[in-house]
């Protein structure tokens, strides 16, 4: 059934006004001079559209207590994608860090072979200068 905005104006309801799509709240809000960006989500039209009704004394107090906004499946999305985005952050962090620990671990292992090598090298030269002495 398309949505008929005199019909509305003379009976608003909260029902009514969160079965309509976007274009249709931007409507309501145009008919009752309701300042909003067009860019706006639709919740937060339907939210000023509310504020106004109730202001005007249309709807009771109330129904801007029980108005839940529910978040758009883009909403959702949106969470989901930035989760999955830290997942992989943290991901590429600790892989990193695994990353420089084995470096680490490398040049430490390289250090040691290279103070051994140094050890063995000045035994034997100290065997060396010792067994010269010795012959005479």
């Amino acid at each position: 059934m398309p949505f008929n905005l005199d019909k509305f104006v003379a009976s608003p309801s909260v029902e009514e006004l969160d079965s309509l799509k976007k274009s249709e709240i931007v409507k309501v809000a145009k008919h009752y001079g309701t300042e909003f960006q067009p860019l706006m989500r639709k919740d937060e039209i339907k939210r000023y559209v509310l504020e106004y009704l109730v202001d005007e004394s249309v709807l009771p107090s109330t129904v801007l207590e029980t108005a839940i906004t529910v978040p758009t499946d883009n909403t959702f999305e949106l969470k989901r994608l930035e989760i999955e985005m830290n997942k992989e952050i943290r991901l590429k962090e600790m892989e990193r860090e695994r990353e420089r620990e084995e470096r680490e671990m490398q040049k430490e292992k390289e250090e040691r072979e290279m103070q051994r090598e140094k050890g063995k090298r000045g035994k034997r030269r100290k065997r060396k200068k010792g067994g010269k002495g010795k012959r005479t």
